[in-house]
């Protein structure tokens, strides 16, 4: 029998939480520079 691991499930919430981070950061970085260079 195998054990039931958490950290070996290839769909954790660790990778959809990494992913929609960088969906929202990527559109933002502009904005994120802009605010950098500027202040």
């Amino acid at each position: 029998m195998q054990d039931n691991n958490g950290s070996q499930d290839p769909f954790n919430f660790t990778y959809l939480a990494a992913g929609l981070l960088t969906l929202l950061a990527l559109p933002l970085m502009h904005v994120i520079l802009g605010w950098i260079v500027f202040l």
